[in-house]
Parts: C-alpha cells; sequence; structure tokens
C-alpha cells in the first residue's frame, strides 16, 4: 500500500529532519520563523512552536540571532539553524548531509554533541561527512567508496575518540 503525495509530504514533514548541503532557509522569514515553520504546519500552536524553537536554538548556540534573517547570518549560523529546524519536534530521523561543513572546529563539536544528544533521547541520525573524526560521536559507521560499502563497525562507547584519537 503506497503512500499518495499529500501522505509522503506529511509523513517527511512530521517524521523526518533534513539538513541539506543547500540549507533551504526561507529568506522571507527569521532564523525563529525558519525553525518554527515546520510546527506551525503542523497544528502546533504559535506559543508552543515558538518555545520548542528557541529551545532547537538555543541546542546550537543561536538563540541570540533569532530575530536575523538568513541573509544576515554567515554560512556556518545559516548551518546552524537549519540543524535547529531539522531537530524540532518528535522527529524520529534526522537525515545530516555534511551538517559541518561550514563550521570551525568548536562550533563543529558543538552540533555533534546536540545530534548526539539527539540520538540519546531515543532518535536516529543518520550523518554523510567526509570529517573521519565524525565517526568518533557513531555507534555505527559505515565506510562506503564510489557506492560501495568498505566496511562497517560499532561502538558500545560512543563518545570515545577512536578515530583519530583524542580530541585537543
Amino acid at each position: 500500500d503506497e503512500l499518495g503525495t499529500s501522505q509522503s509530504a506529511t509523513l517527511r514533514r512530521r517524521a523526518i529532519g533534513f539538513v541539506f548541503q543547500e540549507l533551504n532557509l526561507l529568506p522571507g522569514l527569521t532564523a525563529l520563523e525558519n525553525v518554527s515553520l515546520p510546527l506551525e504546519l503542523d497544528g502546533v500552536s504559535s506559543s508552543d512552536a515558538r518555545r520548542q524553537s528557541v529551545e532547537a536554538l538555543a541546542r546550537v548556540q543561536m538563540e541570540r540571532l533569532s530575530h536575523r534573517f538568513p541573509d544576515d547570518l554567515s554560512g556556518g549560523e545559516q548551518q546552524r539553524v537549519a540543524i535547529a529546524r531539522a531537530m524540532v519536534g518528535e522527529r524520529r530521523l534526522l537525515l545530516a548531509d555534511e551538517p559541518t561543513g561550514a563550521l570551525d572546529s568548536v562550533t563543529g563539536e558543538v552540533v555533534m554533541r546536540c545530534l548526539r544528544e539527539h540520538v540519546d533521547r531515543g532518535r536516529t541520525v543518520v550523518l554523510v561527512t567526509h570529517d573521519s573524526s565524525h565517526a568518533a560521536w557513531a555507534d555505527r559507521v559505515v565506510f562506503l567508496r564510489d557506492g560501495q560499502i568498505l566496511r562497517e563497525t560499532r561502538s558500545s562507547r560512543p563518545f570515545q575518540p577512536r578515530v583519530l584519537g583524542p580530541r585537543p
């Protein structure tokens, strides 16, 4: 039994958060409004959507810039807004394509901690990256080359810097 177009869109909006390389922020909305929009589309009250969005922006250290429009934010700040938007609400799956690509190492670690906390709250994160240090944050790592699985590793101790040694 296949889902119709409308049902598929609803499922994606409610169950899956996306972080694309092209961030797809709406330029006419503030950071807070960009994060709130999916919740409001799902019928969450404006006040609840705002509260949840402020919390999501705080997790990625963007609450102080919540009133700014995307064009007034740096690339890294826009990326963190997109990550907050992907994590807000009760989405069970987050798909992230190079979520730290535009971030410095300190802010990248903030984002990785945030994604790990998302997993620790019982959600699933699928992260695609070329940064092998991110493997240290994962329970499971699948290495691909040219579309082929090279190997897979699992860890019962995520957060341990297993790949490249201790973090500075």
